[in-house]
């Protein structure tokens, strides 16, 4: 059921949670923020393509979905509502500061990490931030419709809901954005290979 509530915690539902966060309470603040964080900490990572500054964007977002709680009807889940806000505050606030693209060169840093022996956990840090980088040098309207597709399964009717763009131009920067992207990861092969498992897991979450 759309909107349906599948790890209620100590609130009934989701509508419920919204509207207790909406009406300034703490716990169900808390709840909203720990159950949303890490989906937008996510997305707003790779819209910003690992930009230092990133963490920011990820407070302004968590801000405006807890501040805009009270507007939550149920009309879809609450990862997707929170999507539709984290993704038009983060893009207001980055065409705001006019960040410029910036083109990375992965040479050196790849030759260093080939040297080192690090964990598992350390490597997928590593991995993402190497990707986040290869999305910095595709445009924004580009990055936005390839992070939203591959990393949380959005159609291009739904792109073009949140980013309030004609479908047919959503679907010329994504099929755009996916032909550059794939041709930066054909040049790593290990990054090319664990971004598709990571795209999987994450569509699947």
């Amino acid at each position: 059921m759309v909107g349906q509530n599948t790890n209620p915690g100590f609130f009934a539902s989701e509508v419920a949670l919204a509207r207790a966060a909406g009406e300034g309470n703490p716990r169900a603040n808390r709840e909203l923020a720990e159950r949303l964080l890490n989906r937008i900490r996510a997305t707003v990572y790779y819209l910003a393509a690992g930009d230092r500054d990133a963490d920011d964007l990820v407070q302004m977002a968590l801000v405006a979905i807890l501040r805009s709680a009270r507007t939550f009807r149920g009309d879809s889940s609450l990862e997707r509502w929170g999507d539709r806000i984290a993704v038009r505050t983060a893009l207001r606030e980055l065409k705001r500061r006019r960040w410029r693209e910036r083109i990375v060169s992965l040479d050196g840093e790849v030759a260093r990490e080939g040297r080192v022996s690090v964990d598992h956990d350390i490597q997928r840090r590593l991995l993402r931030e190497r990707l986040a980088r290869l999305l910095g040098k595709l445009s924004m309207d580009r990055r936005t419709a390839v992070t939203l597709h591959w990393m949380h399964g959005y159609s291009v009717q739904e792109i073009a809901d949140i980013t309030s763009a004609p479908a047919n131009t959503v679907r010329d920067r994504l099929r755009t954005g996916k032909k550059q992207l794939k041709s930066h990861l054909e040049k790593d092969p290990a990054l090319r290979d664990w971004a598709r498992s990571f795209i999987h897991e994450s569509q699947g979450s």
